[in-house]
């Protein structure tokens, strides 16, 4: 392992902890019983997935629904108060995640964060080459946004199991990649780029196994719960989350790592904030559709979409960086080598998803321009690559641009 350990590994895994260490401190360090330094439950975010499924489960749908009365009922449960909180997902993820809400919530807790870590380094590591993936696993641990989801209990690693698992498994194993990328419309603000670019490969069995999956999960959501409650939540739960967004205020000021947040912490209003995040969005999407059609490593294709990701949507959290967070080990490691040219956008893409809670806070929301900047490294790339014969698998890396 030592072998291959060089300068850039000890400088982002130095930056990744320099970074975090305030962050952990400040925000989510245990202060007494199980409970961080704001009153939060340890796991923070984890507790509506494990109690959202009690209560709809229970006769008690209506509490997901009473914006006021929710922490109450949360904090019922769980056995003491907790501050705000509010269930946000689809209500077809309810009995998605009702088999964790069956265990006591450290137990679910664990699995929740160990289990599915433990899937994408997995999932990660099986593309790079045996001798390197021990020091890549270590790189992948202390990926910033791994480490956010780590201690807040977030959905970030899910997210990039399904999307990056269901892009790499497209034209060997259609019917799973289906699957996986209908299930990423648990987090749907995630998934926008993934029907345009199935249509721009014309990967049309993998878009109808999605449809159905999504249209499965809707199906079984009313049967359970009704249209009404359908009406409850967009009105209340998808109405609040806007409402959130535009007013752009607490943990949205500092933990956005969207286009439009940017934009919001450099002075511009909401107006015009998502006027300019449509613009990039549109862009985004064309440039990502164009450029999966002129490759066929899926590593690539992996890498243009989950970049492409938090570009396109003005609700995307640091913690939903998880996947970005994996391409970089992915060009750290050389299956998607990069040149040194552009290594200094890599860097900042790596420390973005920390880095922006400090800079968002002082009006300086530059982080998603370093994402922008990494998407368009990786198109550039690709359209500098001859395009091979449909029916060539390559077998080769995708060589990031300005390279000898």
């Amino acid at each position: 392992m030592l072998r291959e350990l060089n300068v850039r590994h000890v400088i982002y895994a130095a930056a990744s902890v320099l970074l975090f260490w305030p962050v952990l401190w400040w925000g989510y360090w245990p202060t007494h019983g199980w409970t961080d330094v704001p009153g939060y439950q340890v796991g923070r975010d984890f507790i509506n997935l494990w109690a959202g499924p009690q209560f709809a489960f229970s006769g008690r749908l209506s509490a997901l629904f009473d914006l006021a009365g929710y922490p109450d009922a949360v904090g019922d449960l769980i056995g003491h108060p907790v501050p705000f909180t509010t269930w946000s997902y689809p209500l077809y993820t309810l009995p998605l995640f009702w088999p964790l809400a069956q265990l006591p919530y450290l137990w679910a807790l664990a699995v929740w964060t160990f289990g599915l870590f433990a899937v994408f380094a997995t999932l990660i590591l099986s593309e790079i080459k045996p001798a390197q993936r021990v020091l890549a696993l270590i790189m992948l641990v202390l990926a910033p946004a791994c480490l956010i989801n780590t201690v807040g209990g977030q959905c970030g690693v899910l997210t990039a199991i399904l999307m990056i698992g269901g892009i790499l498994l497209i034209d060997t194993r259609p019917m799973i990649a289906g699957v996986m990328l209908g299930l990423l419309a648990f987090k749907p603000q995630m998934a926008v780029v993934i029907p345009f670019a199935l249509v721009a490969l014309g990967a049309w069995r993998v878009m109808l196994i999605a449809a159905v999956t999504v249209l499965t999960m809707v199906t079984l959501s009313v049967a359970l719960f009704g249209l009404d409650a359908w009406q409850h939540y967009l009105a209340i739960n998808a109405g609040y989350t806007v409402a959130a967004v535009r007013a752009f205020n607490d943990s949205f000021r500092f933990m956005l790592a969207s286009v439009f947040a940017a934009a919001r912490t450099f002075g511009l209003g909401d107006s015009v904030a998502f006027g300019i995040q449509l613009a990039v969005a549109i862009a985004t999407i064309a440039l990502a559709c164009w450029a999966v059609r002129r490759t066929r490593d899926p590593c690539e294709r992996a890498f243009v979409l989950v970049t492409a990701s938090p570009l396109i949507t003005p609700y995307v959290y640091n913690y939903d960086l998880v996947g970005v967070g994996a391409m970089l080990v992915w060009i750290m490691f050389g299956r998607l080598p990069l040149r040194s040219e552009s290594s200094g956008v890599c860097f900042l893409a790596w420390v973005a998803p920390t880095a922006m809670m400090y800079l968002n806070q002082l009006g300086l929301g530059v982080m998603p321009l370093a994402l922008l900047a990494l998407f368009v490294i990786g198109v550039r790339a690709i359209g500098q690559t001859p395009l091979l014969p449909l029916a060539v698998a390559p077998d080769r890396p995708l060589t990031l641009p300005l390279a000898s």
